[in-house]
């Protein structure tokens, strides 16, 4: 009776905007999934969804984070659910979860973007330095390619396509190109490689 007592009273210092029946029942949803072990936080949408934090509730705490546009009613929910998960793990959980999470963000390779070896000014080079003028229409008004690959998760370049073109000869040997390019560095993701996919954008001087 105590902690049922108590939720109700944090639901309401928390200004729930929402009704006393709507949240008793959000109370007795976070009652009912506790007991059943499925623990779980909630709010609007945060950017980025790769979220170190996250990663560390659910790998750590087995507390998953979702997103929601009725967050009245999990203002309720998390509130019961805090109590709960604080009287399991410690009144300081959430604390040392951002103190590991800060920790493993400044881990090499935690998260990091596909890179070409040399980084942009070489990859654009790579792709300059084999694209002929002939290719173009001396009236052509288009000057920007936009090219679309998949880095692998060991750095492989893979399916070429060029999303904003020249024309069809011209695109043609950008996908060649493309096809030639050396390995990147792959990209990383809670410390380990991972596909993804990479845009070029690839702008022409016409001489």
């Amino acid at each position: 009776m105590k902690i049922k007592y108590l939720t109700i009273l944090l639901c309401l210092t928390n200004t729930c905007l929402f009704s006393q029946n709507g949240c008793q029942d959000a109370i007795n949803r976070a009652n009912f999934d506790f007991q059943n072990s499925e623990y779980s936080y909630h709010s609007t949408e945060i950017l980025p969804v790769e979220n170190t934090y996250f990663y560390v509730l659910s790998k750590y705490y087995n507390v998953n984070w979702y997103f929601t546009d009725s967050i009245d009613y999990y203002r309720c929910y998390d509130s019961v659910m805090t109590i709960h998960l604080k009287e399991k793990l410690g009144d300081n959980f959430l604390q040392r979860a951002q103190a590991i999470s800060d920790s493993l963000d400044k881990t090499e390779n935690w998260r990091k973007d596909a890179q070409y070896p040399g980084g942009q000014a070489e990859l654009l080079k790579f792709i300059s330095s084999r694209l002929k003028g002939e290719y173009i229409k001396k009236n052509s008004t288009k000057t920007r390619i936009i090219l679309l690959v998949d880095i692998d998760s060991t750095g492989q370049v893979t399916n070429p396509k060029v999303m904003r073109g020249i024309n069809h000869k011209f695109d043609k040997k950008v996908i060649e190109i493309a096809r030639q390019l050396p390995r990147f560095e792959p990209g990383y993701l809670y410390g380990k490689p991972i596909r993804q996919v990479f845009y070029i954008p690839i702008n022409l001087e016409y001489k």
